[in-house]
């Protein structure tokens, strides 16, 4: 599986792809959503794992607008709830809350992602049920 980082926090993205590089996934990290999202156009990532303080409407849209694809959303604290919620309305499928201390939980949330993108139930739409 091809799964693109999207993170400032290069000790989580080398943490985060030692981990899934051992478990076969091909991974990319980029520190910023531009550089990111121009990989993206080239790679075409099966996931994408983006910290919420990059998720912008102009970032997920252009996601979007390549396939719609199982993205997890990075919260950094709790501090960030609000920008965290929003960034996960914009189109993510799972949260995944840092510091992540086990490399399962990042394989968990990929599973969630997966089957929530698959099964339609978040998906890249924004419900009303789901605001």
């Amino acid at each position: 599986m091809k799964i693109l980082i999207a993170d400032p926090d290069s000790r989580f993205a080398a943490q985060a792809a030692s981990y899934l590089e051992s478990k076969a996934h091909l991974v990319a990290h980029y520190s910023d959503a531009a550089s990111a999202l121009i990989a993206a156009r080239r790679w075409e990532p099966d996931l994408v794992i983006i910290a919420a303080e990059l998720v912008t409407e102009k970032a997920m849209n252009s996601f979007r607008s390549f396939n719609p694809r199982p993205a997890i959303v990075l919260a950094g604290s709790l501090a960030e709830t609000g920008q965290t919620w929003r960034a996960w309305q914009r189109g993510g499928d799972e949260l995944l809350m840092k510091p992540v201390f086990k490399g399962r939980e990042i394989q968990e949330a990929i599973v969630a992602a997966l089957q929530h993108n698959l099964l339609g139930g978040r998906g890249w739409q924004v419900t009303a049920a789901s605001a």
